[in-house]
């Protein structure tokens, strides 16, 4: 077999970041986060040529904040980016970042990952439905996506199980140090997801969300 064909496929991935208003008070946090998934992925051989899109959400606007960058070119995130107010309309947001992951796919090679990451439920979606969305996820995960939901809470995280995503992709974070370090436990299960390995968060990590560890 050809070093060619042993090489790992880039991924496609799609972070879909919570900007609501009640975000505000871990903005740093959240920033921080995404920056750390940059970092660790410019790093890993496995990462740093996939495709990188950035969604940001609430009801005041969908924001494609990055769009299908190679990995290695993406900017950190700037604060002024990342503007937290009004409400959630998460089942928007996740079609959105389906759509986009849709059309970065069409006619090219590549492992799909879906990231959401909010602290809050759905409140004001008005294009899509609970039923659609949860369609969508079943098909896509069908097709061999990876789709990970991680939440502020258990009770926020719920809310991934619901929509079915499967469960061991669904992850609960605890206050702002879970929220930092959810960006490098992020780039640590989409590495292990390209190379064909079980991409779940591990107890480890999970304990790191949870604040029960350093990272």
């Amino acid at each position: 077999m050809s070093q060619q064909s042993q090489a790992p496929v880039a991924a496609h991935v799609v972070l879909i970041l919570d900007a609501s208003g009640s975000m505000e008070s871990v903005r740093d946090d959240a920033i921080g986060s995404v920056n750390g998934y940059i970092t660790a992925a410019k790093r890993d051989r496995a990462l740093y040529e996939a495709r990188f899109t950035l969604v940001t959400f609430n009801s005041s606007g969908i924001e494609t904040i990055r769009r299908d960058q190679v990995m290695e070119t993406v900017a950190l995130l700037k604060p002024a980016e990342y503007v937290c107010a009004a409400m959630t309309p998460l089942f928007d947001a996740i079609g959105h970042g389906i759509a986009l992951l849709d059309e970065a796919l069409a006619g090219r090679a590549g492992k799909a990952v879906v990231v959401v990451l909010t602290d809050g439920h759905e409140n004001s979606s008005q294009r899509f439905t609970f039923d659609s969305i949860q369609q969508l996820i079943k098909v896509r995960q069908q097709a061999g996506w990876l789709v990970t939901f991680l939440g502020a809470d258990l009770s926020v995280a719920k809310q991934g199980v619901q929509l079915g995503v499967n469960a061991n992709l669904v992850a609960a974070y605890v206050g702002g140090d879970g929220l930092r370090a959810v960006g490098c436990v992020m780039a640590a299960s989409v590495s292990r997801f390209v190379q064909s390995m079980d991409a779940g968060p591990t107890s480890h990590e999970r304990a790191i969300l949870h604040g029960e560890l350093d990272d």
